[in-house]
């Protein structure tokens, strides 16, 4: 398996990808986690200090249509989500059948980007139309960590991430 990190140029919080939660950048982070259980592959549409792979494709849909044809099977998992843990990935592994595997939340929308993506996609007008068109297999958001799916979008965001992720990393 391959993990994928997609970085955009972010809309409503500027360089929110380098932007720091303790003595490393929010990209960093997640690059560190998901790089220690599988191999990593950042695409980006912005310079970044990691290793990346610049990102050509028009929007979302098309680089995970593009990474489909690519691989047939990966891990997508945001550039803005430091908080999910190693268990979580090994969750999402472990559960994995060759079907697409994407956390639902219990309001019924998806996480596609938690997801593992897998077989021939086809396109459509957003990340849950391309699963749903798909055989996939839905894991209830309650199996994961509680801040797995937490996002980084906006400053509130930001410093709600500080505070967990002091509280997170706080001595015991």
């Amino acid at each position: 398996m391959i993990g994928i990190i997609p970085v955009k140029k972010p809309a409503r919080l500027e360089n929110k990808h380098l932007l720091k939660l303790g003595n490393y950048s929010i990209l960093k982070i997640i690059y560190d986690k998901v790089s220690s259980v599988m191999e990593t592959v950042i695409y980006s549409k912005i310079d970044l200090s990691l290793p990346y792979v610049p990102d050509r494709s028009d929007n979302i849909i098309d680089l995970v249509l593009n990474l489909s044809a690519k691989y047939h099977e990966f891990f997508l998992i945001g550039g803005d989500m430091p908080f999910f843990t190693i268990d979580d990935l090994q969750l999402m592994m472990g559960k994995f059948s060759g079907k697409i595997l994407v956390p639902i939340h219990s309001d019924h929308s998806f996480e596609p980007l938690f997801c593992i993506y897998s077989g021939d996609l086809k396109k459509g007008k957003s990340l849950r139309e391309v699963i749903l068109q798909a055989d996939y297999i839905g894991l209830r958001d309650s199996l994961f960590s509680k801040y797995a799916f937490f996002n980084v979008n906006t400053e509130e965001d930001y410093q709600r991430a500080i505070s967990i992720y002091d509280s997170l990393n706080k001595p015991r």
